[in-house]
Parts: structure tokens; C-alpha cells; sequence
């Protein structure tokens, strides 16, 4: 990774350009679905960090049904969604520049080679291919729509406690848009037999969130962070089942707050 100062312009607009990925961003949804964490790839240039291949496919490096889901629920809602391909272990576009993880050294203590000494040099590449592209997109297509979710997946098990919920809605600050969601998803839920948490399995009101703190508060857009079980995610059938809740539970949400650009499914 010490050849690093020898990519070029084009090299790096190249890199830039395969990191990131915009869907139907003409569309008219109210809604901006954004996925941070859905690609698990690292640029050719950093050698998957000096990692065996197997720990990228892990929630360390990636939202596992990420991606699936957010082009699911793009379709189906006739909205655009900005999505990263690159992994979170390269570069967190949801955690502020100056936070431990932006460019985490361990998983759970298994040391990430290429994370452990990163340089200026490392560091401005890094910025240009993996967050520079993804937050012109979000700029851009965030502008007029009436509120942002971004697409998470969290693990069954944390710390050795079970997490008792399937989906959760975390917020920072209530809105008719949040609280619309909750009330929705509680109904939907209950009668798909999933388990809805308000601000669980992780509370935003005291942790980090870059993406929504700056495209979303920070505009006086409401948004919250979607976060689902990712092993409802790798089954087919829940996958299905997760998927169609999501789908018409959002969709209610949007007739009933903007009816003129909301779309019926």
C-alpha cells in the first residue's frame, strides 16, 4: 500500500466512480433512501486492508441484506437511493472523520494491517474514492425531498445479549415523519409477527450518526436510521416477508404525509 502515491487523477475519479452507486434519481418519492454500509469491497490499490477474504464478507466490514433490501425498497416506492460500495473497514461514511472507527484498526480485536498506520497521503485518497463521491450524491439528491431514512442491518447477538427486537427506528429529534413511521411499523409489524424498536437496538440519541446529523438535522430534513435483524435478511422467506412490510408500511407513511409525490403499492 506504499505505492499509493503513485495513483493519478484518473486513477482515483476512476476508484471514485466505482464506489458509489445512485438509483432512479429522477424519481418524484418524498423519500431519499441512502445505504452506507451496503458494499463490502476495498479498492484494488489498499489489498483488502491485508485481510483474509473471509472477514469481508462479516458485519464488521459490511450491513449484511443491505443492499438488497435498499434496491428493494427502491423499486417498490419509486425512490431514489443513494448506495456505498465500498467497505466500512476502508473508510465509515456514517461516523465522523475524527471518530476511532472512520477507518477502524481491529475487529473486535483482530488487528486490520492496512487501518493500523494510515498516513496523510492514505487518508486524503481514501476521503477522495470513498466519501468525497458519496456525499456529493447525498447532496444532491437530497435536495428537495421531505425525508431521508438510511438502510442498516445490526446482528442478532451483541456483547453475548440477545437483541429482543427485528426492526428498529432510531431518531434523534421526533417529527410527524418519525413518529408516523413508528405507529405504521408497530401495526405492520405486529401483524407480520416482527418485533418494532424505538430507538432499539441502538439509541441515536446517544451515539454518533454523521450521515443524518448533516444531510438530515442539519437541513431541518426529518430522517431516521432503518435498522434490521441481518438474519432476517439472509433467508429468502423472511427476507420476503421483511421486505413487504417495509415496502407498504413506508408507503402508507408517505400517502398520509405527502400524498401529491407518494407513491401507492
Amino acid at each position: 500500500m506504499r505505492d499509493l502515491e503513485k495513483l493519478g487523477d484518473a486513477a482515483v475519479a476512476a476508484l471514485a466512480a466505482a464506489g458509489m452507486e445512485r438509483l432512479l434519481p429522477d424519481a418524484a418519492s418524498p423519500y431519499l433512501l441512502i445505504a452506507e454500509h451496503a458494499g463490502n469491497v476495498v479498492p484494488g490499490p489498499w489489498r483488502d486492508l491485508g485481510l483474509a477474504e473471509p472477514y469481508l464478507g462479516t458485519h464488521f466490514a459490511t450491513d449484511i441484506g443491505v443492499d438488497a433490501l435498499t434496491r428493494r425498497l427502491s423499486r417498490a416506492l419509486r425512490a431514489p437511493a443513494v448506495i456505498a460500495r465500498y467497505s466500512r473497514l476502508f473508510l465509515d461514511y456514517n461516523r465522523p472523520a475524527d471518530e476511532w472507527d472512520f477507518m477502524r484498526p481491529d475487529l473486535g480485536g483482530i488487528p486490520v494491517p492496512g487501518n493500523l498506520a494510515v498516513d496523510a497521503t492514505d487518508a486524503r485518497l481514501r476521503k477522495l474514492v470513498a466519501w468525497a463521491p458519496v456525499e456529493r450524491a447525498i447532496v444532491e439528491a437530497a435536495a428537495g425531498r421531505r425525508a431521508l431514512i438510511t438502510v442498516h442491518s445490526f446482528t442478532p447477538v451483541m456483547g453475548g445479549v440477545r437483541r429482543d427486537v427485528d426492526i428498529g427506528v432510531l431518531w434523534r429529534e421526533q417529527s410527524p415523519f418519525v413518529n408516523s413511521v413508528l405507529k405504521t411499523l408497530r401495526i405492520h409489524g405486529t401483524e407480520a409477527g416482527l418485533r418494532i424498536g424505538d430507538n432499539e437496538p441502538y439509541d441515536w440519541r446517544q451515539a454518533v450518526g454523521y450521515t443524518l446529523n448533516r444531510h438530515g438535522l442539519q437541513q431541518g430534513r426529518p430522517c431516521l436510521y432503518l435498522e434490521v435483524r441481518n438474519d432476517l435478511l439472509a433467508d429468502p422467506e423472511t427476507f420476503e416477508r421483511v421486505s413487504r412490510m417495509l415496502e407498504a408500511a413506508f408507503a402508507i407513511v408517505a400517502i398520509s404525509l405527502w400524498p401529491q409525490s407518494a407513491v401507492a403499492i
